[in-house]
């Protein structure tokens, strides 16, 4: 008898995909404003903010939120640019962003863009800064890639993609920003901690997307979990039916992150994959557990536990853990882990980051005073 091919799960709470951007970012919060026709959240005090301050401009295709929707507002984004689900915002959405942060009646201090390394988000950038910089406008772009499941080899020219190591990087550069710091400075930050970050994740389904009666993606058969899957349900490099243990899956995922025996995935800079209690040069890091939609609490919890446990067997330190559905994926049921290794307080011994922390002295205190004051 032939086996019947899997169901399909559609069902989402959405009334009709072409309005789901607009109805998802409608706004409850006074202190942003929204603009529908360019599907752009900006904080509502721009007017003021951009004439005295560096902006800046976070921006995806939609099915992501809370990123970057969420984290627009002070000490964080100026503004927020949404594509439709998993396609970029236009060239002409992100231009009108650019437009919307320059300042009408004085100089501009400038304004950096942000977005995830994919080929869609890089064309459109690119269209939107020629145009901005051929009006005069000062723009600088840092895509951000840290998703290390695709290895060097397989990469090749075009990297690796960016999840929710976006955030980190973005949280210090912005704070920057709002703290009076120019826009090299800024952007410097940016490029610096966007360097120190990687994510690995993996899916026990590849999501649904609300396009039609069913969703054109193939779903995973039962009791079966991939590894390094992608964002928008691209397929990692296997499946593994039955699943490993949770503490067999994390202990994987770290080594992933942080053996730089492994150079076709040793994209953190790390300098020895553990830390000995005599060499802590670059040992203290930043923990963040993220959910991609439907993962619960109590299981994300779950998984960060056994990070930690994991990456201080290693000697490393965790300086902060960070834990929630951060980048998501409509209703996929799975989890990222991202590291980000910290500057060492001793980190101008250390080639590029002595290059670019002795010329940004103030940028390293903020980061480490974000950093090491949690309640801040």
């Amino acid at each position: 008898m032939a086996v019947p091919p899997p169901a399909k799960e559609t069902f989402h709470f959405i009334n009709d995909p072409a309005d789901v951007i607009n109805e998802a970012l409608t706004l409850h919060n006074p202190w942003l404003s929204y603009v529908p026709t360019h599907k752009i959240i900006y904080r509502s005090d721009l007017a003021d903010f951009r004439d005295s301050h560096v902006t800046t401009i976070g921006f995806s295709c939609g099915g992501h939120e809370p990123m970057f929707a969420g984290f627009v507002g002070p000490s964080f984004l100026s503004a927020y640019v949404s594509g439709n689900i998993f396609a970029s915002p236009t060239a002409a959405q992100v231009f009108e962003a650019i437009r919307l942060c320059r300042p009408s009646s004085s100089s501009s201090r400038g304004t950096f863009v942000v977005c995830g390394n994919y080929t869609g988000d890089i064309l459109n950038t690119g269209l939107a800064i020629t145009r901005a910089q051929t009006a005069g406008y000062k723009v600088r772009f840092v895509p951000v890639g840290d998703n290390v499941a695709i290895g060097r080899e397989k990469g090749g020219k075009v990297g690796w993609r960016g999840l929710s190591g976006h955030l980190i990087a973005l949280k210090c550069a912005c704070a920057l920003a709002d703290m009076g710091e120019g826009l090299e400075r800024a952007t410097e930050m940016m490029e610096y901690e966007a360097g120190e970050i990687g994510t690995m994740g993996w899916a026990f389904d590849r999501g649904t997307l609300p396009m039609g009666t069913l969703s054109p993606l193939p779903v995973l058969p039962p009791d079966t979990i991939e590894p390094r899957m992608g964002a928008h349900g691209e397929q990692g490099p296997q499946a593994l039916p039955p699943p490993p243990s949770p503490a067999t899956l994390v202990e994987r995922m770290i080594t992933l992150l942080t053996d730089i025996s492994d150079t076709d995935h040793a994209f953190i800079p790390f300098s020895q994959s553990s830390c000995s209690s005599t060499d802590k040069l670059d040992n203290e890091i930043v923990l963040l557990l993220g959910s991609l939609g439907l993962t619960s609490d109590a299981i994300l919890a779950r998984f960060a536990e056994l990070a930690v446990a994991e990456m201080e067997k290693r000697e490393f330190v965790v300086r902060r853990l960070i834990m929630g559905p951060m980048v998501t994926s409509l209703k996929m049921s799975g989890v990222g882990i991202t590291v980000w290794t910290l500057p060492s307080e001793e980190g101008e011994e250390w080639g590029r980051r002595r290059r670019l922390l002795a010329a940004s002295g103030s940028a390293r205190l903020a980061l480490n005073y974000i950093v090491r004051n949690p309640k801040k």
